[in-house]
């Protein structure tokens, strides 16, 4: 899983290709739960509060998501250890970086399932949608290709809230997050990197610590 960012040039390409194939998807948000995926719904996080996480990540996740807890839900038996903090906002001085056409903030919480990485990002959005903003990300660690990442984006941006999108390598998930007030929030968990490694972690489990977490990021 890539630690480091990704320059705003390139994030820009990916961006460009992905939403020029997703008939205006990039500019779908509004409040509201949009219809949940999962029974137990999940109180609704505000991109202001994203924002306020991200300008001030502190040492722990500031994002109230108990993993261990959620990969006990899902039946992984590994050992949870928390990681770094990191909390990203808009780049005055990269026009080109995309919380800056998105308006939003993202939060990444790091993990170790066993001697597996893991990351939760969580990300606000005043414009467009939060999932978006990590399609490179999504792609990276996936091991996508452009069409793939292209057909994955508008499954993404149609998914209920609540509703964790399998990537095909079965590694990452994305989650719309129900959302208070304007905007867009999301989440999304990725593993080990699908592109060079194999999680022992399955796709099931996957999809259910993605729910678990989903659930428990607005409490």
């Amino acid at each position: 899983m890539r630690d480091g960012k990704y320059t705003g040039l390139a994030v820009a390409v990916v961006l460009a290709g992905v939403l020029a194939s997703c008939s205006g998807s990039g500019d779908r948000s509004g409040g509201g739960s949009g219809g949940s995926g999962d029974d137990r719904g999940g109180a609704a996080l505000s991109v202001g509060k994203v924002k306020e996480m991200a300008a001030d990540p502190g040492d722990t996740c500031p994002v109230s998501y108990d993993m261990a807890a959620a990969t006990k839900a899902a039946g992984i038996k590994e050992r949870v250890k928390k990681g770094k903090v990191e909390g990203e906002s808009p780049d005055k001085s990269d026009p080109q970086a995309p919380l800056n056409s998105f308006r939003g903030a993202l939060v990444n919480c790091a993990y170790r399932i066993g001697e597996e990485r893991v990351h939760v990002f969580t990300v606000g959005t005043g414009k467009g949608t939060a999932v978006n903003v990590l399609l490179p990300q999504i792609q990276h660690d996936a091991g996508m290709d452009m069409e793939a990442l292209k057909a994955y984006a508008a499954k993404a941006n149609e998914a209920p809230r609540g509703k964790p999108l399998l990537t095909p390598s079965g590694n990452v998930a994305s989650v719309r997050l129900p959302v208070a007030g304007k905007g867009d929030v999301a989440l999304i968990f990725g593993i080990g990197d699908g592109g060079t490694e194999k999680s022992e972690v399955t796709k099931a489990q996957v999809t259910d610590v993605a729910r678990e977490l989903a659930v428990q990021a607005g409490s």
